[in-house]
């Protein structure tokens, strides 16, 4: 009832704010349509993430691959000054299985890994498809299958997406994408506020049967120009009594940035009853450094370590396999604008003592259009 209450309240803030837009938007557009400086227009999108990868992990079967990790095909129109609209399909694997904690008849605990997949390598599915209304420049709402701001802040001042996701979504599966609207309100250069409600199943799925809703707010702040900061909390409680837990993550962020030469950054998450399931908490941070030395040439160093209460392993689908400590390290090199190479090191140990340490050598590559 709380949620269904907030979501209300959303849609009444939102109701009252597209009233008090309303008549400035109609002499914009009239604006807009005796403005012969604009003239609507779309343009196609392309990214492309790739890599050879060479496991040196011990025992490893499949030694050599090539893939293909990301296809973005896509296309945005400008209809108006205040008025954008977005398509974007993936290219990728819709599910896969993984590791999965299993106990005997004994009631003892076990790991399994689960080869099973879902889909084509590369199936198509829809990730952004939503319509941006900007009646100013200090304010806009996105409504559709949008981009969600969980980690944005941090994944634009990483830059290196091509080859390690942030943190929320490399280790605990936080979904870049989701059905829903997200509202941002920026006063000035130093302060942004942003706001959404969503489904919380994510891109690929639709609202569930419990009519669960995901809440979350954001603040991004910027002190001296060269130092980023971002607060960030969400929380989702479905009505299934099966997962009666009220899901919260709370996230903080921090980089600063010299010159076009080095950048530093901390970020640090914390999730409360992961899955919904109480007690079933995770937390964990990733320590970055990059340094530029040209427009061509650059390093990268990159520390992540991730926790949970390993305690309580009595639920099934708990995540303690995930736990331990991820380390990667490489050069990049752009040859031209827009096309990235990194040839990199990644690896990662698990604290539980079924799973191997992970090495992996990587040449990862990026191009946009």
């Amino acid at each position: 009832m709380k949620t269904m209450r907030l979501f209300i309240v959303f849609l009444f803030l939102c109701s009252l704010t597209l009233s008090g837009f309303a008549e400035k938007t109609s002499s914009l557009e009239n604006a807009d349509s005796k403005d012969s400086t604009f003239t609507p227009s779309g343009k196609p999108t392309i990214q492309l993430f790739g890599n050879i990868n060479y496991n040196l992990t011990q025992d490893a079967t499949k030694k050599l691959g090539f893939n293909i990790t990301r296809a973005y095909l896509g296309y945005e129109y400008q209809f108006s000054k205040q008025f954008l609209g977005k398509v974007v399909i993936d290219a990728g694997r819709p599910t896969s299985v993984g590791t999965i904690m299993v106990w005997d008849s004994l009631g003892n605990q076990m790991f399994v890994y689960d080869s099973s997949k879902e889909g084509s390598f590369y199936t198509m599915f829809l990730k952004f498809a939503y319509l941006e209304w900007a009646p100013t420049s200090k304010f806009k709402i996105l409504a559709g299958s949008i981009p969600l701001n969980h980690f944005i802040t941090q994944e634009k001042f990483w830059k290196y997406r091509y080859v390690a996701e942030m943190f929320q979504d490399r280790y605990l599966k936080t979904s870049s994408a989701d059905l829903g609207m997200i509202a941002y309100y920026k006063p000035s250069s130093m302060l942004g506020f942003d706001f959404a409600i969503t489904n919380g199943e994510g891109f690929r799925f639709d609202q569930d049967k419990f009519g669960d809703f995901k809440i979350g707010a954001g603040v991004d702040l910027t002190l001296f120009k060269n130092w980023k900061n971002r607060f960030y909390y969400d929380f989702q409680k479905g009505q299934n009594s099966a997962q009666p837990e009220l899901q919260q993550t709370i996230s903080f962020f921090t980089g600063y940035q010299w010159k076009e030469k080095l950048r530093i950054g901390a970020d640090l998450t914390w999730r409360i009853n992961q899955n919904e399931f109480i007690t079933q908490n995770t937390y964990g941070y990733s320590l970055f450094g990059i340094y530029d030395w040209n427009p061509k040439w650059g390093a990268m160093v990159r520390f992540d370590q991730i926790f949970s209460n390993r305690d309580l392993l009595t639920s099934p689908g708990w995540i303690y396999q995930v736990d331990g400590v991820g380390v990667i390290g490489g050069l990049q090199f752009t040859p031209i604008p827009r096309i990235k190479f990194s040839l990199n090191y990644q690896g990662f140990f698990a604290y539980n003592s079924v799973s191997l340490f992970q090495h992996n050598m990587y040449l990862h590559v990026e191009f946009l259009w």
